[in-house]
């Protein structure tokens, strides 16, 4: 067994082993008496037949002693090597010197086959051996695995009961005095020491401060109290987050200060607080003689020490508990005066509908005195249609849907004038019950009007633009178009009946009706983009289809309309807006966008209709509102956003540099 365990060593310094020079020596030996009429050293001399064999069949046998020798001490490739080395010299006897060359070569390679047969024979039973030494090695460690977890888990057993009844007295107090005096007394007790120190890390300062002790004079603990973190043993602990032991103290250069000395502090152990994955100080125990604190000792101390941590935290928490409850009576005082002094309207409700609180702002927009306003019922200040939207709303919140807020409501004065407030509305839970609502209102009457003549402002500035670009494009067509057509015809009569024109005026002439021609197509394509005749004959989407065949054929950028849902017509203002709208944007691809591809995608829903206009183009960075597309100069985006809003609906563009651009308009049903 011991040379398998030696075969890897021996492998990797083959020089330094005398053994491996043995079998060069050997080798070399055999290979002299083989070669003994040409080197003229024999070492035996053997009759020319032994049973059949020449003295250097034998010979070539005796090859076989080094390539055992050698596999058995280094291993399989060491006795193929020396196999090689063998064969290398028999061979040029084999080949050029036996008188019986066919004889020599076959014992040749039958001492080679042998020697490797040999070799690969060793090697197994090497293998064997090691896997026999791996198997007792498991079954010792193994041995060894269960006697050491036989003697933890007794040890075990007894920090569990240690750990159990310093658990239970914790459980019974939150004073931090009680629990810190009633655990220096179980650790005094259970680890055997006469001395206990309990730090507390201040964060602030980052400094320890002893909170009690046990064991010790006053004068050390003034002379401890303070440490800095990383400074002596307790420091150290509180900086890595790992105990640490010295055995003597005293004789430690780096942690022997004055108070060991003074105290005779022999031996020192000290464990990290830790709660929460924090470490809030250190527990420090002391013997005044020499001891070497056993690992199941250093746990349990740890266990205690973790527990500890919990304690204090607990009733550091418990005091800030009680803080945050005064501070939460301050706030709420506070919120009082902020609720009452607000300029918004707020007031709460119970789920029947009656105003339980309310502040002054809420007074004046309702037009009550305060007093009347209370215990007042909402179905008092709201019209039947906006009773069941509140109904609806609160029912939604109940059922924890989501709603939409803030919200737009109409209530009636007291004074029986109409208003309009904008409301955010949530719901009030205790215990996990709802029992009323809480309402925030802003009146928003005259900014609805504004709004309102903004609104009507604009439709009537758009109306008017279309109706201009109508009359517009009416006197292209019915007027200027056909004066154009009309003196095309007189240039071409003029031209076929005058027979004596010389040719370069011919020809300027017919120059000049090609560029009239060319002009009346401008104008007729003019006359069409200010008002397709289509949209008012057709609808909108044949005008649509018309926009993208335009776009085909005069851009050369493939574009194609998909239509899903059921068709429907819209009024003449909304088709118009939606023609606009996605005009402007084809226009927009095949100028700026650099597009191969666009498609037009309109969408008839139930309660909606989508348009979305999406190119392959190379895309553009977005501002942070399409606002802002003004401010760049670029009123295209702008018209369109005023066009979507004009009649309800909404505009949203999503673009990425590389990636093309997507343009959604979104119009009510």
């Amino acid at each position: 067994m011991n040379a398998p365990a030696n075969e890897s060593a021996a492998a990797r310094r083959p020089l330094a082993d005398s053994r491996f020079w043995f079998i060069v020596a050997l080798l070399l030996v055999i290979t002299l008496h083989h070669y003994d009429a040409q080197t003229g050293i024999r070492i035996f001399a053997a009759p020319d037949k032994i049973l059949g064999l020449t003295r250097h069949s034998i010979d070539r046998m005796l090859y076989l002693i080094p390539i055992i020798i050698s596999g058995f001490y280094f291993g399989s490739r060491a006795g193929f090597a020396t196999m090689a080395a063998a064969m290398a010299a028999m061979a040029p006897r084999a080949l050029f010197i036996s008188g019986s060359q066919g004889t020599a070569v076959s014992e040749t390679i039958i001492v080679g086959l042998i020697g490797a047969l040999l070799s690969m024979r060793l090697d197994y039973y090497h293998k064997q051996g090691e896997k026999l030494e791996v198997v007792t090695e498991r079954l010792e460690t193994t041995q060894r695995r269960l006697h050491s977890k036989v003697r933890m888990s007794m040890e075990q057993a007894k920090q569990l009961s240690v750990i159990n009844s310093f658990s239970s007295m914790l459980n019974q107090s939150l004073d931090i005095k009680q629990v810190i005096h009633t655990a220096i007394s179980m650790v005094k007790d259970v680890i055997q020491v006469e001395i206990v120190l309990v730090f507390r890390l201040d964060g602030s300062t980052q400094k320890l401060r002893i909170i009690a002790h046990e064991g010790i004079k006053d004068e050390s603990v003034a002379s401890l109290d303070g440490m800095m973190l990383g400074e002596g043993l307790c420091g150290c602990v509180a900086q890595t987050g790992e105990p640490l032991m010295i055995e003597d103290v005293s004789e430690d250069k780096i942690f022997c200060t004055p108070t060991v000395i003074q105290e005779d502090i022999k031996s020192q152990l000290s464990v990290p607080l830790t709660a929460r994955n924090k470490i809030i100080g250190t527990l420090c125990v002391a013997t005044r003689s020499r001891r070497h604190f056993k690992e199941p000792e250093i746990q349990l101390l740890s266990a205690l020490g973790s527990l500890m941590a919990i304690a204090i935290e607990n009733s550091e928490l418990n005091i800030e508990r009680e803080s945050a409850a005064e501070r939460v009576k301050l706030s709420e005082r506070r919120f009082r005066q902020l609720f009452e002094n607000a300029h918004d309207a707020i007031w709460v409700q119970d789920l029947s509908g009656a105003i339980t609180a309310a502040n002054q702002a809420t007074a004046d927009i309702f037009g009550y005195n305060f007093s009347e306003l209370l215990n007042k019922n909402m179905k008092d200040v709201l019209s039947r249609k906006g009773l069941c939207s509140a109904r609806e709303l609160q029912e939604k919140l109940l059922s924890g849907e989501h709603t939409l807020q803030p919200y737009t409501q109409k209530l009636i004065r007291k004074d029986g004038k109409e208003i309009v407030l904008r409301l955010t509305t949530n719901l009030i839970s205790s215990n996990g019950h709802a029992n009323g609502l809480q309402f925030i209102g802003r009146d928003i009457t005259n900014e609805l009007r504004m709004q309102e003549n903004q609104q009507f402002y604009l439709e009537q500035i758009t109306k008017a633009h279309e109706e201009e670009r109508l009359r517009i494009s009416r006197d292209l067509h019915d007027s200027t178009a056909q004066s154009l057509i009309a003196a095309i015809h007189r240039l071409e009569d003029f031209c076929q009946t005058e027979q004596h024109l010389p040719m370069p005026r011919l020809k300027a002439l017919l120059a000049l009706h090609d560029q009239l021609k060319d002009l009346l197509q401008e104008i007729r394509q003019v006359s069409r983009d200010l008002r397709p005749s289509i949209i008012d004959d057709l609808g909108i989407l044949p005008a649509v289809e018309w926009l993208t065949e335009q776009v085909t054929n005069d851009y050369k950028i493939e574009t194609s309309l998909n239509i899903i849902g059921d068709e429907r017509r819209f009024s003449p203002e909304i088709e118009v807006t939606v023609f606009r709208i996605v005009q402007e944007a084809l226009r927009n691809v095949a100028k700026h966008a650099n597009a191969t591809k666009a498609g037009v995608t309109i969408e008839f829903k139930e309660a909606e209709t989508m348009v979305k206009v999406v190119d392959n183009g190379k895309g553009f960075a977005l501002p942070n509102s399409l606002g802002e597309f003004s401010r760049e100069g670029k009123l295209g985006v702008d018209g369109m956003l005023t066009r979507a809003k004009l009649v309800g609906g909404t505009l949203d563009i999503d673009s990425k540099a590389g990636q093309g651009t997507t343009l959604t308009v979104v119009i009510p049903a």
